[in-house]
């Protein structure tokens, strides 16, 4: 079985019906993906304390949960 790629997996969140996501978020969720995926790390490009800081480490959060469900079914 292939592993899957960054890109593969965002469109697998980000392709079906959800609440609508800001494009800072995305960048959290493509941040860990990358982290998993490639070891390639990522720094924070926004400033702490601000709303784009916020939704990035929420996107990272669900990038997280994103790679622990891979790991449980077994495609990573």
């Amino acid at each position: 079985m292939m592993r899957p790629t960054v890109d593969e997996l965002m469109r697998r969140a980000f392709d079906a019906p959800r609440d609508p996501t800001s494009p800072e978020y995305k960048a959290g969720v493509r941040s860990i993906l990358n982290l998993r995926v490639g070891g390639i790390p990522v720094p924070l490009p926004y400033e702490l304390g601000t709303a784009q800081a916020d939704a990035y480490f929420a996107g990272q959060n669900e990038g997280h949960r994103i790679w622990r469900k891979l790991e449980e079914e077994g495609e990573v």
